[in-house]
């Protein structure tokens, strides 16, 4: 038996390794990211009528209470959240509330109008979370001092919301109209007025940037002109709107009796006729909304002469929509009336009940599928109770549109092999919904569905709802991306005590090292251990590798013989993790100093054999050189050993 002395380099310490993928569904199954869709919360909160509000920030309208006092909302107002859905101001056009439901101060008189259709709009400054434009409505009369649209700017400073700016003039032959809408580059915005009397054949389309609100408009001669004294100051009424998605502006024209729709350029601002009613089609068109997927156009008239008011309803990929309409709702009770429209998140929209000479009415009436044509749309009457001690006048709170232009579906998780879940805006007369999930005829009848897919790749889900005997289907795009291919090496590597080695995680996003605790990419280790890495890339999509780190130790045999029987003696070789050792140099030499041997390779032995033959019993002494791994912060170590074999026959 031939005996082997070692060279002990390093201790060692057995450890079971293995490379392991964590893939944690659940953990990370329903917790939205950066890279998911998150919808706009501004549009959470609604403040309106007497005392009325409603709160939209989980999903569902939950009626309350403006505070403990008395508000009065008669006509136009209108309130904003900030992005987390939390209520920050609202307004009638002339006085300024914070959501603590007081008056900011200096803001009791600004130059807006109660009685305005659309007495004010806020509108955030881009890229700055600490300011906001009110715009102010009052409407013009000829020579009757009542005149323009003003605008005021708060900021808060030092943790306090004040007004910096106050009762700035935007402009002034205005009729009653405002609204905005995000610009093409989804961060900028356009807030769109239009004239009255001379100026009652214009659009007036301003530009919000982070640089501030440009005072100089582009100005767009179309449509019918907006004019008239006494009673026909009526056309300067009612009610403007732009479509979720921003393509469309609607307008009403109450004395003329009209109705139009224009297109709307987001990229530049421009607008172009698309679709006007005959004069005198519509009794006194008032509040209008647009259908969630910017199809249908929903218009309210109001009561005059003791005629009834209608909810109509106009299909807008009809060219003759305002010919071949569907009348919603007759409400032939002179003594009620119907006002304001507004969308919800929810994707229902919302009428203003109130009573003849404006008094306030304790419920609102919804359109619960607005997308649907003609009675699908499941118009309810009196169906949406307001909390005690409030009530709703003539108006709903204005907002910029685009915080309404929300997909009929969403979806989180978008990393292959993790749960994709999906989620509808509207859950309100859908039936048994059939998913589509466009991945080998994989469906689902869940309300709230959810799905693996079974490969990264592109693909189309749909759902298809069903109500009436009827199926409404919809369908988005969705990505489904590979995890990051993270790779630390094989699963152990050895290192040389007192030497070090850098581990790299690769090219993404983020890093978590366990247990390191480091964020970068790279850490460096000199310890045994288990060293684990999570990668997030640009598509927040998560993966993990580990490796394990182990002090090399190195083995010299004492003897070999070339005709053992044991495998391992029948070379002179080293022994051990040789794979920590590089720049490897092996050299043997016999009594007289002749190399009979070298390798550059730590794997590859000496079989005894020399210049062809077999080299003779004795003793011969080795000398090996190698370098160890080397970090960023510490340099490889260059170690040589020298030592004696014996060969045996």
């Amino acid at each position: 038996m031939i005996l082997l002395k070692t060279t002990q380099l390093c201790s060692y310490r057995t450890v079971f390794i293995f490379l392991f993928i964590l893939f944690q569904t659940f953990a990370f199954a329903q917790q939205p990211t950066k890279c998911d869709y998150v919808r706009p919360h501004e549009a959470d909160m609604w403040t309106f009528g007497q005392n009325a509000l409603i709160d939209f920030s989980q999903g569902d309208a939950i009626p309350g209470r403006m505070g403990t006092g008395n508000i009065d909302l008669f006509y136009g107002c209108a309130s904003i959240s900030d992005v987390d859905g939390n209520l920050l101001f609202f307004s009638d056009g002339k006085k300024l509330y914070s959501n603590g439901f007081y008056l900011l101060d200096n803001t009791n008189d600004l130059k807006g109008n109660v009685m305005s259709a659309q007495s004010s709009l806020f509108v955030p400054t881009p890229g700055n979370a600490d300011k906001y434009y009110v715009f102010s409505v009052d409407y013009y009369i000829p020579n009757s001092g009542h005149k323009g649209i003003y605008y005021s700017v708060i900021e808060r400073v030092g943790g306090l919301w004040n007004v910096t700016s106050k009762n700035q003039l935007l402009f002034e032959k205005n009729a009653q109209k405002i609204t905005a809408v995000k610009q093409k580059n989804l961060k900028d915005y356009w807030v769109i007025i239009h004239g009255y009397d001379t100026e009652g054949g214009n659009f007036m389309v301003y530009q919000l940037t982070d640089a501030g609100l440009d005072p100089t408009p582009i100005t767009i001669n179309t449509g019918v002109v907006h004019t008239g004294t006494g009673v026909s100051f009526a056309n300067n009424g009612g009610y403007m709107k732009a479509s979720p998605d921003g393509s469309k502006i609607a307008l009403v024209v109450p004395n003329d009796g009209i109705i139009e729709v224009f297109n709307f350029n987001t990229e530049n601002g421009l607008i172009s006729i698309d679709k006007v009613s005959a004069a005198g089609a519509f009794n006194s068109p008032y509040g209008l909304e647009f259908s969630p997927d910017n199809s249908k156009l929903y218009v309210t008239t109001t009561t005059t002469g003791n005629l009834s008011c209608y909810l109509y309803q106009f299909d807008l990929n009809n060219p003759e929509c305002f010919t071949n309409y569907s009348t919603i709702y007759e409400l032939a009770d002179v003594n009620r009336n119907l006002g304001a429209l507004q969308l919800g998140i929810d994707g229902k929209i919302y009428v203003a009940n109130y009573l003849e000479g404006n008094y306030a009415f304790n419920t609102l009436n919804v359109i619960e599928n607005p997308d649907r044509i003609g009675d699908a749309c499941n118009f309810k009457f009196d169906a949406v109770p307001l909390a005690a001690i409030t009530a709703s006048y003539t108006g709903l709170p204005n907002f910029v549109t685009s915080f309404l232009d929300i997909p009929h579906f969403t979806w989180i998780n978008q990393c292959h092999t993790q749960i994709t879940y999906f989620n509808l805006r509207n859950e309100t007369n859908v039936g048994t919904p059939l998913w589509d999930f466009d991945d080998n005829g994989a469906t689902s009848n869940d309300l709230q569905s959810n799905y693996t897919f079974s490969q990264p790749g592109n693909y189309t889900v749909s759902v298809t709802e069903n109500y009436g005997g009827n199926s409404y289907a919809y369908e988005r795009d969705i990505t489904i991306h590979p995890l990051p291919p993270v790779e630390l090496g094989d699963p152990v590597l050895y290192i040389l005590p007192g030497s070090s080695v850098t581990l790299d995680a690769g090219e993404f996003d983020e890093y978590l090292w366990d247990p390191d605790g480091s964020t970068e990419r790279y850490i460096d280790v000199s310890q045994e251990g288990i060293y684990k890495v999570t990668v997030t890339d640009t598509n927040c999509c998560v993966n993990e590798d580990q490796i394990e780190i182990k002090f090399a130790k190195i083995y010299f045999p004492t003897a070999f013989k070339p005709e053992s029987s044991v495998v391992e003696n029948k070379t002179f070789k080293t022994l051990g993790a040789t794979s920590a050792l590089l720049n490897f140099s092996l050299n043997v030499y016999n009594r007289w100093g002749q190399m009979v041997f070298s390798s550059h390779d730590p794997d590859k032995g000496w079989d005894g054999t020399f210049s062809g033959g077999d080299a003779p019993t004795g003793v011969y002494v080795w000398v090996v050189s190698f370098n160890s791994t080397e970090s960023r912060y510490q340099s490889a170590l260059s170690i040589t050993e020298r030592g004696t074999v014996t060969l045996l026959r």
